[in-house]
């Protein structure tokens, strides 16, 4: 990708948009680290920092969606046209004749 204004732009809004959920995820593994003893720091503590990583990388995902679509087609979509009649199935003859 080349390096547009345009597209310098919305990186940065982009990253507007994300920034307190970044910190929300960051201060939930700060707080799960900060007080844990030496010999908790491997098992379910991974795990945890692990879904909080997940919940932003989603959150990301889902906020770049929501930019893409107010981007988007414009207008209304259009009506599909009906499906036509299914064909009755014709009567055929012995199978293998």
């Amino acid at each position: 990708m080349s390096p547009t204004p345009d597209r310098h732009a919305r990186i940065e809004a982009l990253l507007t948009q994300l920034r307190p959920a970044a910190e929300d995820a960051l201060r939930r593994m700060a707080e799960q680290l900060v007080d844990r003893p030496d010999t908790e720091l491997f098992g379910d503590i991974e795990y945890r920092l692990r879904d909080a990583a997940h919940d932003l990388a989603t959150t990301a995902h889902q906020t770049g969606l929501e930019a893409r679509k107010k981007g988007g087609t414009r207008g209304r979509a259009s009506c599909a046209r009906s499906a036509g009649r299914t064909p009755g199935s014709t009567p055929g003859g012995p199978a293998g004749s």
